[in-house]
């Protein structure tokens, strides 16, 4: 049986505010986390099945407001970025996976300071400033 995905959406970054009732059942947790030195939002996790990830992603792709976010679904070995109608796959350890999501994210206008994919398997948040991490998984 494959390894099940955790994703993580900000709530501010979702058309309406909310997830795709679709994907409203596989909701995990929900906690405040610090953006940067002034900006406060709700991170959702979702338990998300191996099956179901792509879809999931597919989903969030289309849920996500059209510029400035995304939202992503990682396992120890690949993670999915759901960008505005797009999804890009990242191999874990794959530097050009990376930078190529980080291309496509500059087109949203995503700082490329909030695209930190490769530090993503360790640190939940590498972009996020010095503050107590969310409770761990």
């Amino acid at each position: 049986m494959s390894e099940p995905l955790r994703a993580v959406v900000i709530t501010e970054s979702l058309n309406g505010g909310q997830l795709p009732k679709a994907l409203r059942a596989l909701e995990s947790r929900r906690y405040p986390h610090l953006l940067d030195e002034r900006t406060q939002v709700e991170i959702i996790e979702l338990a998300v099945p191996a099956a179901q990830g792509a879809g999931v992603a597919l989903a969030l792709a289309g849920a996500v407001l059209p510029r400035l976010y995304y939202a992503h679904l990682i396992d120890s070995r690949q993670m999915l970025v759901a960008f505005p109608d797009t999804v890009v796959r990242i191999g874990r350890d794959n530097a050009a996976a990376v930078e190529r999501a980080q291309s496509i994210g500059a087109l949203f206008d995503i700082p490329a300071g909030q695209m930190r994919f490769a530090e993503m398997w360790d640190t939940d948040h590498p972009d996020a400033p010095a503050q107590p991490e969310a409770p761990s998984r």
